[in-house]
């Protein structure tokens, strides 16, 4: 990867002003072929939402498999991914995340990513988002009931109304209107409106109201479907299940997208089944990994939220908080933490 910064300041100026406006709110943002993710770097956990344009070229600035360098070009890195292709485009969320002591290349998708060692900055795929819609104030989720872990972006226009249709805080019954909700969530306004992107949970068992930004959502029982605002605070604060910390993932295998909120007891006895780094087989030991991931400590436990992914070609050895994991070839299941 010689010449990196050469080439990016040879040829990207456009795109390091159009990612100074993303806002933290994941709105959606345009970007072409080339654009990176290096103006970001050091913005750990935030995500972003992007659409690709429909038509490609794939790009050869790729590096890394799962785990992206962040001067990785996004939209090639999506089609490498499986989440879009180049002639269709589509939107996709990143999140960002530190830099990686090596990244591994692959042929998947029919492109073909290089490895490369130690770098700076890096970002993996948080899911795929549907195209944006339009909303109206009174548009409700539950149309998309049962579509757990996926994402939908909406654009809410300007002068709204909020509705009377809300119920909960965070986590929101899925027949309540977005619009209202984002405005709850504190993400948009009603005078401007703005983009929004949800992401579809499954039912709970309660719905608690709450008065925030001058909106009251109201309390409700069991409802068998939610849905959550990115970008608002809490949407991990999902029911937590005790585990022990020799717990891994495997039972979860193939429910891609899915999150599971566990809580690992203090005084955990760290375990030598971990495999991956960011990504983990989902034969390693949650908790462990939790541990090597920087988010628990095994003298303090703690909770922690995994998301399930698919396999990978290869999972790469690190040692971080004092742990360390190996490496692996291609396994059939894996997580990541949802920080």
């Amino acid at each position: 990867m010689i010449q990196r910064n050469k080439l990016i300041l040879a040829g990207l100026g456009a795109i390091v002003v159009l990612f100074f406006s993303v806002q933290t709110g994941f709105g959606q943002q345009t970007i072409n072929w080339t654009t990176q993710a290096d103006s970001l770097r050091g913005r750990n956990g935030q995500r972003f939402t992007y659409v690709c344009p429909a038509g490609g070229p794939i790009s050869s600035r790729l590096w890394g498999t799962n785990v992206y360098t962040d001067d990785s070009s996004i939209c090639t890195a999506a089609v490498h991914a499986g989440y879009i292709e180049a002639a269709s485009g589509g939107a996709v969320a990143i999140e960002i995340r530190p830099g990686q002591a090596g990244y591994q290349g692959v042929a998947r998708n029919g492109v073909t990513s290089r490895s490369y060692g130690a770098y700076a900055g890096s970002f993996v795929f948080v899911g795929r988002v549907s195209g944006s819609a339009n909303a109206n104030w009174a548009t409700q989720a539950d149309s998309l009931r049962g579509r757990n872990g996926q994402r939908f972006a909406y654009a809410c226009p300007a002068g709204g109304s909020i509705s009377g249709r809300l119920w909960g805080t965070d986590i929101y019954t899925d027949d309540s209107s977005i619009c209202t909700a984002a405005i709850h969530a504190g993400l948009i306004s009603v005078a401007a409106g703005g983009s929004v992107t949800i992401e579809i949970r499954s039912g709970a068992s309660s719905y608690r109201g709450s008065t925030r930004n001058n909106v009251a959502s109201k309390a409700y029982g069991a409802y068998p479907g939610s849905f959550v605002v990115i970008g608002s605070r809490g949407v991990n604060s999902v029911s937590s299940v005790s585990i022990d910390w020799t717990k891994d993932a495997t039972s979860f295998r193939g429910r891609n997208g899915a999150r599971f909120a566990f809580a690992c007891p203090p005084n955990g006895v760290i375990s030598g089944r971990l495999w991956g780094s960011d990504l983990y087989t989902d034969d390693s030991s949650i908790c462990t990994a939790a541990v090597h991931a920087g988010l628990i400590s095994a003298a303090g436990g703690g909770t922690i939220t995994i998301e399930i992914r698919p396999g990978a070609a290869s999972y790469q050895p690190n040692t971080s908080h004092g742990v360390a994991s190996r490496g692996y070839g291609s396994w059939p299941g894996s997580f990541v933490f949802v920080r």
